[in-house]
This record gives C-alpha cells, structure tokens and sequence, in this order.
C-alpha cells in the first residue's frame, strides 16, 4: 500500500469505517441493552449518526490498512443476563452483521450499472466493493483482545483483571497500532484477510 492514496480512495474508505462502525455499534449497543446493560443507550451510543462513535486514529489506520475500530463503550458484564459469556457473544455478533451487511449490499452492483451512467456507476461499484472489504477486515482486526479493539472486550469476558490493568493504556496501545500501520502499511493485514477480501470482491 502506497502513503500517495488517491483522494477519492481516502474518502471511501472514512465513508466505509463509519458505516461498518454504525452496524457494528448498533447491534453491539443494542445487543447489550437487551441482555440487561442499559448504559451505553443512556450515553447515546445507541445511535443512528456514524459520528457519535467514531474513534480518529481507528479512521486513520481505516484508510491505511481498512480496518480500524469504533470509540469505547463502558459495558458491564455483570449487568448481562448470563453475564460474560453474553457479552463475547455480543461482540461476535456485532463483528459478523456488519459482514453480512455489506455483502448483502453489495449485490446492488449490477442495479447501479444497468440504471446510472458509467461515471456514477463505477464509484458506487467501487464504494460497495470497498465496504464489503472494510467489513471483512475490520471483523478480523476487532478480535485482536485488546482495547481498543472490539476484541477488547473479549478480553474483559474471558480474563477481567487482566483487561482492568490494560484498559488504562488503550490510548497507548492504539497509538501503536497507528505507527505499526504507518511502517507496515497494511500487508500484514493483507496477509491475514488477503483471501477472504478476495473472495468478497469476487462475489
């Protein structure tokens, strides 16, 4: 991946963070209200703006690498029916959606190219496509168990001590994933998602 990305890519793939980020949040959000934690929905966070749950640096390492993350929630486990195993299954369901979603949408391709001109239909063929991938990598980067990954919170499920001694460091540790995705830019993402990006792109 070249730093020199074409305008037009930049602005797609912020488009494409803060739309799998909103499916992401809003199942996630709305899955754990349902199973007994109410307090992200009173901080807003069960939200149909993109805005209220972005997080800048996972923007940036959105456009340098398509994956990325979502600003933090306070979930509290011991507020969820069955508790921390609700809460791990919370979070994959908020990671697998956002896939489905936008492998849905991205069927509308042929529907742009039969009813718009070229030059419409093109950038909303390579927006889709772009989305469909984003999703994809943004699903497997999110199960990296640490904050501020979704990931994260697996970790609170699975070991809570463990998460409390590093949720204070997350600013630290995604400054890192900020210069780790400057220097690699992205080909160890690729390697891991390379034939699962492919498979959605061919779809």
């Amino acid at each position: 991946m070249s730093f020199e990305l074409p305008l037009q890519i930049i602005i797609i793939r912020i488009i494409g963070l803060l739309l799998v980020g909103l499916v992401h949040a809003l199942v996630l959000v709305g899955a754990v209200t349902a199973l007994g934690d109410r307090g992200p929905r009173y901080e807003g966070r069960l939200s149909p703006n993109p805005l209220v749950h972005a997080a800048p640096l996972g923007i940036v390492v959105a456009v340098l690498t398509l994956g990325g993350w979502i600003r933090q929630l306070d979930l509290d486990p011991a507020q969820l029916r069955q508790g921390r195993v609700a809460l791990a299954g919370a979070v994959l369901l908020s990671l697998v959606v956002p896939v489905i979603v936008f492998v849905l949408l991205l069927q509308l391709r042929g529907l742009a190219v039969v009813n718009l001109q070229p030059s419409y239909s093109n950038v909303i063929n390579l927006g889709l496509r772009s989305f469909a991938e984003m999703s994809v990598v943004f699903a497997v980067m999110n199960l990296i168990p640490l904050p501020p990954f979704a990931g994260g919170y697996l970790l609170q499920a699975a070991a809570p001590k463990l998460y409390e001694a590093v949720q204070p460091k997350t600013t630290i540790i995604a400054l890192v994933v900020v210069v780790l995705a400057v220097i690699d830019r992205g080909t160890v993402v690729r390697a891991v998602t390379g034939s699962l990006v492919r498979a959605i792109a061919s779809t």
